[in-house]
């Protein structure tokens, strides 16, 4: 999808004992990041429900974790979901150069949108991955 200029975002369920250990977290970051450094990573919280519910929900605190991982891997755009307001600054948008805050959320909703209808940081003007037409 992403070599026909598709966008494309990853969304990854992180399920307590089943995918959450840091290993897996690194694999999958690495892997989205051979792609491309600009793809959107999700690292969403899971919640026990219907066949699956011998496993608590996952820790706002391993989400941070996994989003830290991507970010470390060398991803630019890194969020950690399903936890409003439980995830530090991890549901906001920055600017892959200067960290300015560039869209802030909680949850599905949008707060702030800062980026300039070209698709651009307003404090340094780099150019934000996305489609903004």
């Amino acid at each position: 999808m992403h070599d026909l200029g598709l966008w494309l975002e990853v969304v990854t369920l992180v399920i307590p004992g089943m995918n959450d250990s840091s290993d897996e977290l690194w694999d999958a970051a690495r892997f989205i990041r051979s792609v491309s450094p600009d793809i959107p990573w999700h690292v969403t919280g899971f919640y026990p429900t219907y066949k699956m519910t011998d496993r608590g929900s996952t820790p706002a605190d391993t989400l941070v974790r996994a989003a830290e991982i991507g970010m470390e891997a060398g991803l630019r755009y890194v969020y950690a979901g399903n936890r409003p307001g439980h995830t530090e600054n991890w549901e906001d948008t920055r600017c892959p150069s200067c960290q300015t805050t560039l869209i802030r959320r909680q949850g599905f909703h949008v707060l702030e949108n800062r980026i300039t209808p070209a698709g651009a940081c307003p404090a340094c003007g780099t150019a934000i991955a996305g489609i903004w037409s």
